[in-house]
């Protein structure tokens, strides 16, 4: 049995470490384009903060330690196109300039996204950065350490925009964040999640400029200077384009099918259109639990358990089905912790979902304590079979954890009845006998028994 793995990030290393560990005979081989595997892309922000020191910390895996487990790495290689009926696929040695062809008797395809690039009139002058691989954590870390560069526009309010500007605060920058929402990370969390944080950025001296399209980048010897939106310009030394991903699954066309939004169709096995191509990260479209229909959900979990599901089924055909996914993810920024799975109340709408929700707020211990702090929860659930389909917490405390257990009672269709009756511990050290969890399921049965 030979493997071919292309890509070799978050999903193509898994894969390739699960393949070997399943199959000690099995040729293994991986390509990837960059010169560097399995960087943690969600820590760039603490990098650049400087919160974290050497980024090294940042890698988890590396090709010699691929190597040494017996599998062929390939650096700076590109496939150019894949020839499904002849199983094999055109290769660049990105070096040397050299073509040649490989062959396989499966194919996993973990070729990532890359962040939209639309053609704005002078995107691409200096100082105009994207945030992606390692590489582009280094030009943005020097950036920030740099004292001339005083002025800083983030455009685009998702995750990484939002920890960016995070860490542009903390090393004294003038910040400003452009988007075309009208405020940040609107799809993850509502709005009295999102009023939480963007009120501690504006105390923080954060320029939000939700409502805004950029139009263009104005610049002098081909270096930017400012940020132009359809309603204000701002000044800037520096500029972060975030403003999302999309699957980078340009050379499949006619290979295997693909969704409208060109991510790749995948079963419950990760096995595409073709019985031997299989497909994981963020290249991929998965099954949603909450909206009970697949979507693209980008994220390093996810990527690393489809992985795990293409690697066994490669070896073992049907040997391991996926549960389906949550979307569940977190975010810690200007003092606030939160977290979210399933969809929110905004998605929810937007589907035109049958729903109903709670929104509530308590002390996470009991007030005898000498501490405690406040939580925010949501909670969404269907309303006709009363199963969950969403929550969301928020607090300066971490309660973020607490997403675990409610991406598992989505997965399993808990409804929001039952929630009340889950065997929760109880120790004042860490929470109240009725805590925040318990107690807005038991408000929406009418038995909130601290409500006057």
């Amino acid at each position: 049995m030979k493997v071919i793995v292309v890509g070799t990030n978050h999903a193509g290393t898994t894969a390739v470490r699960t393949l070997r560990r399943l199959d000690p005979k099995a040729e293994i081989v991986t390509y990837d384009k960059n010169n560097n595997i399995s960087f943690l892309g969600c820590g760039i922000a603490l990098w650049v903060s400087g919160e974290v020191k050497d980024p090294k910390g940042l890698f988890y895996a590396s090709p010699e330690i691929l190597q040494s487990e017996g599998i062929k790495v390939n650096m700076e290689h590109e496939v150019l196109s894949i020839d499904n009926k002849g199983q094999k696929i055109r290769v660049k040695d990105l070096k040397t300039g050299k073509e040649f062809e490989d062959n396989y008797d499966k194919l996993i395809l973990a070729i990532g996204s890359w962040p939209i690039i639309p053609p704005i009139e002078g995107i691409n002058q200096e100082g105009v950065h994207i945030v992606k691989w390692y590489q582009h954590g280094e030009l943005v870390k020097k950036a920030n350490d740099d004292k001339n560069i005083k002025n800083v526009v983030v455009c685009g309010a998702g995750y990484i925009g939002v920890e960016l500007v995070d860490a542009f605060h903390q090393k004294g920058k003038n910040v400003t964040l452009v988007d075309i929402s009208d405020r940040i990370m609107p799809r993850y969390y509502d709005k009295p999640f999102t009023d939480k944080v963007e009120n501690a950025m504006r105390e923080a001296g954060v320029n939000l400029r939700g409502g805004e399209k950029v139009v263009k980048f104005e610049g002098n010897n081909n270096k930017v200077t400012k940020v132009v939106t359809d309603k204000g310009s701002y000044d800037a030394d520096l500029v972060i384009w975030s403003v999302g991903f999309k699957p980078a699954t340009e050379i499949l066309n006619g290979v295997v099918d693909l969704d409208k939004n060109a991510a790749i169709m995948v079963d419950q096995y990760m096995k595409t259109s073709d019985p031997n191509i299989f497909a994981i990260g963020d290249c991929v479209e998965v099954y949603d639990n909450a909206k009970k229909a697949p979507a693209y959900i980008a994220l390093a979990t996810n990527a690393v358990r489809t992985g795990v599901i293409a690697a066994v089924n490669a070896l073992k055909p049907e040997g391991l089905a996926s549960p389906g996914f949550q979307g569940s993810n977190a975010i810690n920024v200007f003092g606030w912790a939160l977290a979210s799975t399933g969809v929110t109340e905004t998605v929810a709408k937007d589907l035109g979902f049958d729903y109903e929700q709670i929104t509530f707020t308590d002390n996470d211990r009991p007030e005898f304590m000498e501490s405690y702090q406040e939580v925010l929860i949501k909670i969404l659930w269907d309303k006709k079979t009363r199963k969950i389909i969403g929550a969301q917490v928020g607090s300066v405390a971490n309660h973020t954890e607490v997403m675990y257990m409610f991406s598992l009672a989505i997965m399993k269709g808990v409804t929001i009845d039952e929630l009340p009756l889950v065997d929760i511990f109880f120790l004042p050290h860490f929470n109240k006998p009725y805590n925040f969890i318990t107690l807005p399921a038991l408000e929406v049965l009418g038995l909130n028994y601290f409500k006057k």
